[in-house]
């Protein structure tokens, strides 16, 4: 249990960022964080734009990637000097009478704690795919362990069997039971293949470690095979990055959808086309956007016409066939999506918000 009283209080000038970070206009005082909450909710408690926490808060890259964690009963306040500075401020507590005031960059320093920290975003949206998904390529399972059968020849297993597997690592007891799935293709050249999804199976646990490893099976989504392959099954820690706009130009695409589905809307994960060689990570907040669409202009239509009345070719002079009779109209943005994980060429993105449904080939890039 924490045994103090925190406060962080942080100064920020109102005309400096008055142009980049946008109050609620109905922002309250005060919020007591209650569980359940997310930064992001109470982000957009406070902000209309959530990724500009940080931006509120002053917080550095490290405090990003790694933040202070708020707790159930803390309370975030926003107030306003009279001089129009605003100030936010977090009271953690209270634990004891005693009051510790820090620095803003000193509140990034760890608490002892075994009380849970809010997670950025929604656990049990993401909860399932945090220990089942994955993404992979052949040479990432050239030597995972594969299950090599049973004791009584059988080639498909269930629930509670034991199976014989390679050997593990040594110290890797808990395992995912996975075989490579339908390839994730290029959005702009389908011919490269950037990852192939990873079929969860199920579970398992090394019984008695060797080579080859006892192994029981401990869930089963499907059938297992002989030939699957293990992997170290993942923590479903909370993600505790804080929502974030990338600090340099992304420009994705919506390459998949999990779940295999055409279309995706809100608390959905859509797999950009992006990863970690191309600077996406974890707490990114990206924005959704449908291309748009080319039509007729509308000038071209008419002067075609009359110069097809007027006996002419059909087509104005400035309105030529696949050159100036076509027009572009304006993206259209259509969501918000916050990355969750991140592989080298491809991300997860947990779709925050839309207002009309995500597509394949759909756009994400900074907000």
């Amino acid at each position: 249990m924490r045994t103090f009283f925190l406060i962080a209080a942080l100064s920020l000038t109102f005309p400096a960022w008055a142009d980049q970070v946008r109050l609620q206009d109905n922002a309250p005082d005060q919020h007591v964080v209650v569980k359940g909450d997310t930064l992001w909710d109470i982000s957009e408690t406070f902000l209309k734009d959530p990724w500009q926490w940080p931006n509120v808060w002053r917080l550095n890259r490290d405090e990003i990637k790694n933040p202070h964690l708020i707790y159930p009963g803390d309370v975030v306040r926003l107030t306003r000097d009279a001089d129009g500075k605003v100030r936010l401020t977090l009271e953690k507590g209270p634990r004891l009478n005693e009051t510790v005031k820090l620095s803003p960059r000193a509140y990034g320093e760890p608490i002892i704690t075994k009380e849970p920290g809010i997670s950025s975003i929604p656990e049990k949206a993401i909860t399932p795919l945090l220990s089942r998904g994955g993404v992979g390529d052949p040479s990432d399972l050239e030597n995972a362990p594969r299950i090599l059968g049973s004791s009584d020849a059988r080639v498909m297993f269930g629930l509670h069997d034991h199976v014989y597997a390679g050997r593990g690592d040594g110290d890797t007891v808990a395992w995912r039971i996975v075989r490579l799935g339908q390839p994730i293709r290029n959005p702009d050249n389908k011919e490269e293949v950037l990852a192939y999804e990873l079929v969860y199976a199920g579970e398992g646990q090394t019984v008695q470690p060797g080579n080859p490893q006892l192994l029981r099976i401990t869930r089963a989504e499907q059938e297992i095979l002989e030939r699957d392959r293990l992997l170290p099954a993942w923590k479903t820690e909370p993600i505790q990055y804080v929502p974030h706009a990338p600090e340099k130009p992304i420009a994705a695409k919506v390459a998949a959808t999990l779940g295999g589905t055409v279309h995706a809307g809100a608390w959905m994960t859509v797999v950009l086309d992006k990863g970690l060689r191309d600077g996406l990570e974890q707490g990114h907040v990206l924005a959704l956007f449908r291309a748009g669409r080319s039509v007729a202009d509308p000038k071209c239509v008419r002067a075609n016409k009359i110069a097809f009345l007027a006996g002419g070719e059909g087509h104005a002079n400035d309105c030529e066939p696949n050159k100036n009779d076509k027009s572009t109209l304006p993206d259209t943005r259509v969501g918000l999506a916050f990355v969750y994980r991140v592989f080298n060429k491809v991300a997860y993105a947990l779709v925050m918000k839309s207002s009309e449904q995500i597509s394949l080939g759909d756009h994400a890039r900074n907000p």
